[in-house]
């Protein structure tokens, strides 16, 4: 037990303790870190199945701008542990989670507020030239924190946890048991509303039906839902882009009418363009292609000492270590340059964000080559983007490809299959890093122009919107499947009996779970506060249980 005890332990840890991307960032995720505890526990199915139970209820749940609205990471963990502990069924894992949750937000909190002192140590040594001393204070106090806060609860629940917790368990009456399945089985139709609200544009809400009614007539899972929808959203998207060809070709010839018109770029002339070729030169000072993949794999411990004060500016200056030592020679000139990265800073980090780091690198390679570009220069372009790229980064990676792809992989899970965790984590890790890379050594070959070339022409929203059809039609599969209440209500008619349910199954299937569903989305579009949210399932499963109005499904 002492030795599933401390890997849960660090497995906490490691969950805050944000280090290296590659293997942190799936730890937030309670489908892969249920998993992972059911592995050290020794009960590796109940706890994929826990973590994916788990999971569903926070399919929606955004983490932006330094917030936290829920801690997913003590909800998977802890809340994965307790039901391995407690010998409960998996279902009850919601139950134990969400308690777990709130309780991490504090946790979360003390761990962003002491992080500030660090950063306020590495000015200090910063100063004195130990730019070392600068990296360390980015990776080791930020760890000794996430294990005391993480790691040491988790490794006293996992290590004395488990008499109190079958106790606990055995001394619920059973009907309480039944009566929270129930709640358990509402409890998804909160993430699905959450994606719902984020994704649902108006005009392409009817791709969330088209995938709920695909399911409850046709009986297709998941996995064909996402194959199906990522047809029509690929033929949608060539559609619209020869549309716009054509337009653009219509505009051409009725400008050619006019012999006067001239079509060319603003300011652009072939005296300067045959200048720009004949003046640009090979710098004297460049940054290698190690020193690049090495700056960009920086990138992904941008959030290893989180804080409240400066949010990422420890990790940001701790990636430019890297390319400001190939840069520049003296000690002397290092430390002035990573001064101006001490700033506040916060952007998204793993998809589109690594662009800025990017460009950065391309200004601080033009500025030791001697030309005109201040410190002010380069923070005001990170300054300008880090906002609009947050933006982009978030939607794509925690909107779009995090719900696909883990809500796969929790059906996948639920059913059974060990595939689902495995799929889910190593698909979202190969896309998001692989874009990230694509996007950083793009910033650096082109500079800014190349992220003000992507938001010009629009590719970003018709790729967003083309995601969101997929989206929207998974969610709309998992309505159908994962929201599993009926109704046991009967009424009796003569000498016959007749089931409330069936009638409700022969006008369309799935009512209830749908109802629900648009319920809960109802009160998100009116701002009602998702704590608020939590307690009326609570309520409407206990009570739709006691009064035979609700039963569980799964």
């Amino acid at each position: 037990m002492i030795v599933s005890a401390i890997l849960v332990a660090l497995l906490a840890a490691c969950g805050q303790w944000w280090f290296f991307g590659p293997i942190t960032k799936c730890l937030v995720y309670p489908l892969t870190t249920g998993t992972l505890v059911g592995v050290f526990m020794g009960d590796p199915m109940t706890g994929m199945i826990a973590g994916a139970s788990i999971q569903l209820i926070y399919l929606g749940w955004i983490s932006a701008g330094g917030t936290m609205p829920s801690n997913t990471i003590v909800a998977g963990i802890f809340g994965t542990a307790m039901t391995i502990l407690s010998g409960a069924d998996p279902t009850m894992a919601v139950t134990f989670a969400i308690p777990f949750s709130m309780l991490g937000l504090l946790l979360n909190q003390v761990y962003m507020t002491v992080n500030a002192a660090w950063i306020h140590r590495a000015d200090k040594l910063l100063e004195k030239g130990n730019i070392t001393g600068v990296r360390l204070m980015n990776f080791v106090p930020s760890f000794f924190m996430a294990f005391l806060l993480y790691g040491v609860p988790a490794f006293a629940m996992v290590m004395f946890g488990s008499q109190w917790a079958e106790s606990m368990l055995s001394a619920v009456p059973e009907s309480v048991i039944s009566a929270l399945q129930v709640v358990g089985g509402i409890m998804p139709a909160l993430g699905i509303a959450m994606l719902l609200n984020y994704l649902g544009k108006k005009k392409l809400i009817p791709w969330f039906f088209g995938g709920f009614f695909l399911t409850e007539y046709a009986k297709l899972d998941l996995t064909a839902i996402s194959i199906f929808s990522a047809i029509i959203a690929i033929v949608l998207y060539l559609n619209q882009e020869k549309t716009e060809v054509k337009t653009e070709k219509k505009k051409v010839r009725r400008l050619s009418l006019n012999k006067k018109v001239e079509v060319k770029e603003v300011g652009e002339t072939k005296a300067e363009t045959v200048q720009e070729n004949t003046e640009s030169t090979e710098p004297k000072k460049k940054l290698s292609k190690k020193t690049l993949i090495k700056t960009w794999l920086w990138t992904t411990s941008t959030e290893a000492c989180y804080n409240y004060e400066r949010l990422q500016a420890l990790g940001i200056a701790n990636l430019m270590i890297t390319p400001i030592r190939e840069l520049y020679q003296t000690k002397a000139e290092q430390v002035r340059e990573l001064k101006k990265y001490m700033v506040f800073y916060n952007s998204e980090v793993f998809t589109i964000g690594p662009i800025i780091n990017g460009i950065t690198c391309s200004m601080e390679e033009a500025k030791a080559n001697g030309e005109n570009i201040t410190e002010k220069d380069i923070n005001s372009v990170r300054t300008g983007l880090m906002g609009p790229v947050a933006g982009i980064g978030d939607t794509v990676m925690q909107g779009i490809l995090f719900p696909i792809l883990f809500g796969i992989g929790c059906s996948m899970a639920l059913d059974g299959s060990y595939l689902g965790p495995i799929f889910a984590t190593v698909v979202f890790e190969l896309l998001i890093f692989g874009c990230g890379y694509f996007m950083f050594m793009t910033g650096y070959k082109q500079g800014k122009t190349s992220l003000l070339k992507i938001l010009k022409n629009g590719t970003v929203d018709k790729i967003i919107n083309a995601f969101s059809i997929v989206g929207l039609m998974v969610v709309g599969s998992m309505a159908a499947t994962r929201v599993t209440v009926n109704t046991p209500l009967a009424v009796k008619v003569g000498q016959g009996v007749t089931k409330l349910q069936s009638v409700l199954d022969s006008l369309a299937p799935g009512l209830i779970p749908l109802g629900i569903t648009m319920l809960v989305w109802w009160m998100l579009r009116k701002k009602v506060n998702t704590l608020v949210i939590i307690i009326a399932i609570f309520i409407l499963g206990i009570l739709g249980y006691y009064t035979g109005i609700l039963g569980f499904a799964g």
